[in-house]
């Protein structure tokens, strides 16, 4: 054996320099492939043994959890049946992991059910820890555990929570402040959404849709601080506050409307001026007049003519009339032709006479009152 190492040690020695780097990659690569193979294996039989306690923890909890849900329990057999799931979960290595699963198995039945069973599901989420839980990792969490454990608290409708969440709603990461800001308002109602009033950080547009959503089921109750989100720094804020006037129907803040049709951003001032318009606030037409004048923007040109066309009466058919004939940009007149059809007047369109118009004008004009489109 000694003879056969100190051969192949001379023989390795004698070796050219490119045959020995390419026999130390080949053997690199077998070392590589080998660790690899054990890792594999390794992440492949904790799966598997994860699963395994998953689907055992599942088979021993459901039907305590279903007896709960669907029976009579008085509070002995609350707490009995509480110590039983706390037995199967106990575990010196594995105790997090298995509330965790447990965690995922009531949110699950909450989903699904509802009645009597949503409050016999948030009892025995508090009762059995869960909650505490949750809260813990609020606090000490990364973003994304943050984020899920409002998510989990929320859905679970865990009211007395909501001081601690609102903690969270101009929070530094993105995800945990949306998932904040949307939990106050389902856990708190409009009184919760007083964070909108020294909100720094922005919102996005969908972030501002769920908070809608969930704005809509105050059943068209006042909400009070719009004037403040009107008013507000933020863009994204004001943008909101609109949205809630036009959506809940909030016409206690007409004049602050009317001032924001001037603001300077762009996306402010569009939305102001279609809240107006769904609001059918006709007196700010002639604020529409100016803003048409001062602006160079093409869409909130668009969007005044438009609002023209649904508010306006026998002046602004005039004026419309005059943006076909005088205006060379095409997607002007083209709205302010649309808008004399949609206000019925269909004689002024047809009026024109063929030195009045630019060939691109006829055009638009014709497109617009053929009946097929």
């Amino acid at each position: 054996m000694r003879r056969f190492f100190t051969e192949t040690y001379y023989f390795l020695v004698a070796l050219e320099p490119r045959y020995k780097i390419v026999l130390f990659l080949v053997i690199s690569l077998l070392i590589l492939a080998a660790v690899m193979v054990i890792i594999v294996l390794r992440e492949r039989s904790r799966k598997n043994s994860v699963e395994n306690r998953e689907r055992r923890i599942s088979r021993s909890v459901e039907p305590i959890i279903q007896e709960i849900v669907f029976s009579e329990y008085d509070g002995g057999e609350f707490k009995d049946a509480i110590k039983k799931i706390n037995r199967i979960v106990d575990s010196a290595l594995y105790r997090k992991s298995n509330m965790a699963i447990l965690n995922e198995l009531i949110l699950y039945y909450h989903r699904n059910l509802g009645g009597e069973a949503f409050n016999r599901l948030e009892m025995l989420y508090r009762e059995i820890g869960l909650k505490q839980i949750a809260l813990d990792n609020l606090r000490t969490g990364e973003w994304h555990i943050k984020a899920k454990a409002i998510n989990d608290l929320s859905t679970m409708r865990m009211g007395e929570s909501l001081f601690d969440i609102l903690q969270y709603t101009d929070y530094e990461n993105q995800n945990v402040r949306y998932e904040a800001q949307y939990a106050a308002v389902k856990l708190g109602g409009k009184k919760a959404m007083g964070f909108l009033d020294d909100l720094d950080t922005p919102m996005s547009e969908w972030q501002q849709i769920r908070l809608l959503d969930q704005s809509l089921k105050f059943e068209y109750e006042l909400i009070d601080r719009v004037g403040k989100w009107l008013k507000s720094e933020n863009n994204s804020v004001v943008v909101f506050g609109l949205m809630i006037m036009r959506h809940l129907n909030q016409y206690h803040e007409k004049g602050e409307l009317r001032k924001l049709l001037y603001h300077k951003d762009e996306k402010v001032q569009e939305k102001a001026i279609e809240t107006a318009r769904e609001l059918a606030y006709a007196e700010c037409l002639e604020n529409l007049y100016e803003v048409y004048e001062l602006t160079k923007k093409i869409r909130i040109k668009k969007q005044i003519l438009r609002a023209m066309g649904d508010l306006g009466g026998s002046k602004e058919v005039g004026f419309l009339r005059e943006t076909i004939a005088r205006e060379k940009e095409y997607d002007l007149v083209f709205e302010a032709a649309q808008s004399l059809k949609r206000m019925g007047r269909r004689d002024v369109l047809v009026s024109y006479k063929e030195q009045e118009l630019s060939e691109k004008g006829e055009s638009i004009v014709k497109h617009i009152l053929d009946d097929r489109i």
